[in-house]
């Protein structure tokens, strides 16, 4: 199942990197995927589950809870999957404090202190598209950015 031909109601859980993988980590964590999402289960029930990997470093998984509902304890599986996954390779996907603001052709990942001093330097400001890390569903996602002023950063303008 594809991310694009999900439900706009599919939950969906965003991780994102401080910065991006290894090219053979990324296939690692693409094979990894490929087969959890395939094999996910709530209660003995396979969950409708897709995720999207962007560019080796933004990780979006959706489940299409119209067909069956995640459970508490199907979530924490990939919850686990990703934590044994970052401990292998050294990298979090959890750090919920980062800002991923679009530069370009690609994305820099900010810290809220470094996000500070780029807001300062006048690298960043209010419109700077920002992915839209606490989207629940894939239809707020919309295209998955939005402006630093809609973000939860924005307190930091």
């Amino acid at each position: 199942m594809g991310m694009h031909t999900m439900n706009p109601a599919s939950r969906m859980w965003f991780y994102g990197l401080a910065q991006p993988l290894s090219g053979a980590q990324s296939e690692e964590l693409v094979q990894l995927m490929d087969e959890f999402t395939s094999q996910w289960k709530a209660h003995g029930a396979q969950l409708a589950a897709a995720y999207r990997w962007i560019n080796h470093q933004f990780l979006i998984i959706a489940v299409d809870e119209g067909q069956q509902q995640a459970t508490g304890c199907s979530i924490d599986k990939s919850v686990h999957l990703l934590q044994e996954f970052g401990a292998k390779h050294g990298v979090d996907f959890f750090n919920r404090m980062l800002v991923h603001a679009q530069t370009g052709d690609g994305f820099t990942s900010y810290s809220t202190a470094s996000l500070k001093e780029a807001i300062a330097e006048g690298l960043v400001d209010e419109n700077t598209p920002v992915l839209h890390t606490t989207a629940a569903t894939l239809g707020e996602s919309g295209s998955g950015v939005i402006p630093l002023k809609e973000s939860w950063a924005a307190r930091f303008l």
